[in-house]
């Protein structure tokens, strides 16, 4: 009896389940990144360490220094702000810029990072 019972409602779980998803689900284009994943790429703006400078946890020299943004490597900046006056790599000021570089993200002063896009 039990047999007899299975069969037809395999059958109609799978019929409700070929009416819930007919035309639905759609397939990636292999080879293809996603339009979000192409935009990012495109949006990022490198920063060129102009000398070895200390990544810092905070935008102020005398905050934790997290890394080392070594002299002529470039990584995305992630973000800007003001903070702690600087005279660093020439210049003065207190843009700072955020970035990651080594699994490291802090801030960098940004006289010390060219921006370049």
């Amino acid at each position: 009896m039990r047999l007899k019972l299975t069969a037809p409602a395999v059958i109609a779980v799978a019929a409700l389940g070929t009416a819930l998803t007919s035309g639905i689900a759609t397939a990636a284009t292999p080879g293809k990144a996603p339009a979000a994943t192409a935009t990012a790429r495109a949006a990022c703006v490198n920063a060129e360490a102009q000398e070895n400078v200390r990544i810092r946890k905070e935008r102020k020299l005398n905050s934790t220094a997290v890394g080392l943004f070594t002299k002529g490597a470039t990584t995305c900046i992630t973000g800007r702000g003001t903070g702690q006056s600087y005279h660093l790599c020439g210049r003065s000021g207190n843009d700072w810029l955020k970035i990651t570089f080594r699994g490291n993200t802090g801030w960098i002063p940004a006289a010390c990072g060219t921006r370049r896009v």
